[in-house]
């Protein structure tokens, strides 16, 4: 196999910068970064202040688009430090669930995306690519950093952030325990919500994707889990299976009042289209699976949860494919 290819970067150090604290960890980011032309940049944080900031030499400043500029790594490292801000609420709100702490949001936008991340409590980085074609790849080898920092330099085991790669693909078999309700936005239970039971019906899976809720205009048309399957019961020893569909169910509502937020971050980095959502995809990843939502059009939005944190990946893989599905068959036909 070929040695990637090495792109230019800056490193841009804060005064408290210091080899013995930053030195190991800053090379392991510039190498990220050098050989990822996904990542525009990359930055550094240690309890909640700005350590480094890593960019690629080849972009325009982003300052270019600013109306306030400051100096390259503050301009770099704000979309990014917002993003964590606005993780560490989210993270406050999905404790209750008992999945553990937030590690990994990613928030993706027809221009571009945002990656935040936790290394360990108090260390954290957030990076940023600027097309919406980076984003995958940003993803991907901003996780592997994540994990390649925690064993080299805190010898600590991986947390699998977005999955692992390496793990069995959920086989799509049917599922005894799935349950699917239909909502205000479905209308009466004919064809069109035979067609969602379907959908949802081979989508979910004990392994993989194991809830899925889709609002139209902010009314629920169906919800759909396979929390009633028996394989399933050891997930529901700290919180009920009534008590998780309620939270899920909840947390669409609280999710609303952090899209300004995260639109806002999103923002800086490619200002959305006059006819795209400012977001098309974030994911809350947690040490015991992830959150997942998807915004096909403007007025549809699916929501997707595992509780496995091996298959997250794979999950919302499998969610994309399911909020295009949902999406087609809500869109009116043409006359």
């Amino acid at each position: 196999m070929a040695a990637p290819t090495q792109h230019t970067v800056q490193t841009y150090k804060e005064s408290h910068w210091a080899p013995e604290r930053h030195q190991k960890i800053t090379e392991l980011c510039a190498a990220t970064a050098g050989t990822t032309p996904a990542v525009r940049s990359l930055a550094h944080y240690s309890n909640g202040i700005l350590d480094f900031v890593i960019c690629r030499s080849d972009r325009a400043p982003m300052s270019a688009a600013s109306a306030d500029p400051g100096t390259p790594e503050q301009d770099e490292a704000l979309p990014g430090s917002r993003l964590l801000l606005c993780a560490q609420d989210l993270d406050a709100r999905l404790r209750p669930l008992g999945t553990g702490e937030l590690v990994r949001t990613v928030v993706a936008g027809p221009g571009g995306g945002l990656w935040g991340g936790r290394v360990k409590p108090g260390e954290y980085l957030a990076a940023v690519a600027d097309t919406s074609d980076d984003v995958a790849a940003l993803d991907e080898a901003m996780n592997r950093l994540v994990t390649r920092i925690r064993g080299t330099v805190h010898n600590l085991p991986t947390e699998a952030p977005g999955g692992d790669e390496s793990a069995r693909a959920d086989d799509g078999a049917p599922c005894p325990g799935l349950r699917v309700d239909l909502g205000t936005g479905a209308g009466q239970d004919g064809p069109y919500g035979q067609r969602l039971r379907s959908l949802l019906g081979t989508h979910l899976s004990v392994a993989g994707l194991q809830y899925a809720a889709y609002y139209r205009d902010l009314r629920l048309v169906c919800v759909g889990d396979v929390f009633d399957d028996d394989d399933m019961g050891p997930r529901f020893i700290d919180v009920s299976v009534r008590a998780r569909r309620t939270a899920y169910r909840e947390l669409t509502g609280t999710l609303r009042g952090h899209l300004p937020r995260l639109a806002d971050a999103l923002g800086m980095v490619a200002p959305p289209g006059n006819h795209r959502p400012p977001m098309n995809r974030l994911v809350l990843d947690v040490q015991e699976g992830a959150v997942c939502f998807e915004w096909p059009s403007p007025r549809d939005l699916v929501i997707g949860v595992t509780l496995n944190q091996l298959q997250v990946g794979g999950a919302e893989k499998t969610l994309d494919r399911l909020a295009r599905e949902l999406h087609l068959i809500s869109v009116p036909p043409q006359r």
